[in-house]
């Protein structure tokens, strides 16, 4: 059965692996997963970033996409590196996931993502609550699908 969550995003399943450049400037591997989880009523996303060198863990995130009453995403994350947030989907390109809310620490976060073809891109910005910098150094990966999803996998 498909959901309007899967209708949107279901070529966007799978796992979707490359190279991260952080906003504080160091480059890193990034693993992005999506998974159907509750009927296609929600997406799973867990992502990690590892050291290139080392292959050790930087940092790892868990989170859902659901949709709120009017269509719009929903992303309830946690990431080890800021914490617990809610972050909403903001007015864009339909082809585009633009998400943003407040983040522990009088921070905001705001993310942006987009598949064309095998290609997942993704750039999110941190800044203090009460100012927005445009100019602010922006976390940027571009990831290539390594597998895609199978149904009845997860």
């Amino acid at each position: 059965m498909t959901t309007p969550l899967l209708s949107r995003f279901a070529h966007w399943l799978g796992t979707w692996r490359g190279r991260v450049d952080f906003a504080e400037g160091h480059q890193a591997l990034m693993q992005f997963t999506l998974t159907p989880v509750f009927g296609g009523q929600a997406i799973q996303v867990e992502t990690v970033a590892f050291d290139i060198e080392s292959s050790r863990s930087i940092t790892r995130g868990w989170g859902y996409f659901s949709l709120d009453r009017s269509g719009r995403v929903v992303n309830n994350i946690y990431g080890n590196y800021f914490g617990f947030a809610i972050l909403h989907e903001t007015p864009d390109d339909p082809e585009v996931l633009s998400l943003q809310g407040p983040l522990p620490g009088n921070e905001v976060m705001d993310v942006t993502m987009n598949v064309l073809g095998d290609e997942f891109t993704l750039s999110s910005r941190r800044w203090e609550g009460y100012t927005s910098h445009d100019d602010r150094p922006r976390t940027y990966t571009r990831m290539k699908r390594v597998a895609h999803y199978v149904e009845g996998d997860s």
